[in-house]
């Protein structure tokens, strides 16, 4: 087919507008730093890893640091599920007896070298930087009372401090840092710790820009099983309303806390995106029209 002169003529107005906007943005965010939680359904397909690694190594190019916290809540349930171990989980947290840790431990190992993998062969330097390893220190979760039961979650952690010099470490030389949530304690053992709220904590605690959630759904919605119910802009406020009308799950319970944490903490902003879309973390980031859900700690009267 041939394109006539008029077509390529709107093709170049078009690309020019929205580089025109990207660059915006870019000057913006350049130096900024952003922290990415990605499901752990992300690393199980290939197309997946590189489709996001491709976004990543975009912003890279233009200046933004980022650091990435992955969650494996899949492949921990299938390692367990296949050695016989029991998985238990309250309120959206899993209970993490001494086997389970053993196979979080594992399984993150794996999961780490997939993203490094993944960043490195689109050019993009990346380090694996495991959270017990000296970047996160916790204090064990004491037994408490979850859905209306003392629950004893085991070897969980509850985040208590960051020392930054693993991460400033891996900015000196460029690279991302791929983060492991797990925790020591203070007398050197493993704790497990939820993905959404590590990567809450690195994020206030870094002052990041932006913390980014990439999901298997486009975002924040009204309605948990049906994504045309997409909510692309809200507050605190709008977040409290979802979890009184019952519409948070288990799981999103969990993140709506991050976010609230994050938001509360310094974090400029929020964002849901889809994971498993080729451009939505690049177009949630460079465009004005986004891809998911953003949401500040208060929206202004006007909006």
């Amino acid at each position: 087919m041939v394109v006539g002169a008029p077509a390529v003529t709107r093709l170049v107005q078009d690309a020019y507008a929205t580089l025109r906007v990207a660059a915006q943005y870019v000057s913006r965010f350049q130096g900024a730093l952003f922290v990415l939680k990605v499901t752990g359904r992300l690393a199980e397909e290939e197309h997946h890893r590189v489709a996001f690694a491709e976004q990543v190594g975009m912003l890279h190019a233009f200046g933004i640091r980022m650091c990435l916290v992955h969650g494996g809540g899949s492949q921990i349930d299938h390692a367990c599920a296949d050695r016989g171990i029991t998985v238990e989980k309250r309120g959206g947290r899993r209970i993490t007896t001494p086997p389970v840790l053993a196979v979080v431990e594992q399984s993150y190992r794996v999961i780490s070298r997939l993203w490094v993998d993944a960043l490195r062969g689109q050019g993009v330097e990346a380090v694996s930087c495991p959270g017990h390893e000296g970047l996160l220190t916790a204090t064990p979760r004491p037994p408490s009372e979850c859905d209306g039961e003392q629950v004893d979650w085991g070897a969980v952690g509850d985040l208590r401090k960051l020392d930054p010099a693993p991460l400033e470490s891996a900015f000196a030389a460029r690279a991302i840092p791929v983060i492991a949530p797990l925790a020591r304690d203070w007398d050197g053992g493993t704790l497990n710790c939820n993905a959404d709220t590590a990567a809450a904590f690195l994020a206030v605690h870094c002052r990041a820009s932006k913390l980014i959630f990439l999901l298997s759904v486009p975002g924040l919605l009204q309605d948990a099983h049906d994504p045309s119910t997409l909510i692309r802009y809200g507050d605190l406020a709008d977040l409290a309303r979802l979890g009184t009308a019952g519409i948070l799950e288990d799981g999103m319970q969990v993140k709506a806390r991050a976010i609230e944490s994050a938001l509360t903490g310094g974090v400029d902003s929020v964002h849901l995106v889809s994971g498993l879309d080729d451009e939505a973390l690049v177009r949630e980031v460079l465009s004005h029209e986004g891809s998911g859900s953003m949401l500040v700690a208060r929206k202004p009267e006007s909006a």
